[in-house]
């Protein structure tokens, strides 16, 4: 596996797991999916019983994130995780945005045929847990 892309994976794998964490200290019911071609990253039981999903996309530095591969779909969010190149500092945490899924067609961009999506795009999503836990 190249630098680039393990570093890439290890992003996206710490990343997950911080998300993941930051609901079980919201005391939600969570899972995370396991394995590398996941359509999902987490499941979450909300505490009236409905479930949701939750795809985690990030990125150590502060640029655009890929979203070729987001489902719009109803009640699937998408967690983006910006570490502002401070992804090794573990004093710091990444910016997040809960974006709902079906709200990612009108916000992304297009730059050479790849859907992206960028960080001025979601500033009202910044910290949106409540929305998306409600």
């Amino acid at each position: 596996m190249s630098t680039i892309r393990a570093n890439a994976f290890n992003t996206g794998i710490a990343s997950e797991y911080l998300i993941l964490s930051y609901l079980y200290r919201r005391g939600m019911e969570a899972y995370i999916s396991q394995g590398n071609k996941k359509s999902v990253d987490i499941r979450v039981i909300k505490d009236n019983g409905k479930p949701i999903s939750i795809d985690v996309k990030s990125v150590r530095g502060y640029s655009s994130l890929v979203v070729n591969n987001v489902e719009s779909k109803k009640d699937h969010f998408i967690v983006f995780g910006i570490y502002n190149n401070n992804f090794e500092d573990l004093s710091k945490q990444p910016e997040n945005y809960v974006v709902p899924s079906l709200k990612i067609p009108e916000l992304q961009s297009t730059f050479k045929k790849e859907k992206r999506m960028m960080k001025g795009a979601i500033k009202d999503y910044r910290d949106a847990w409540d929305d998306m836990l409600k």
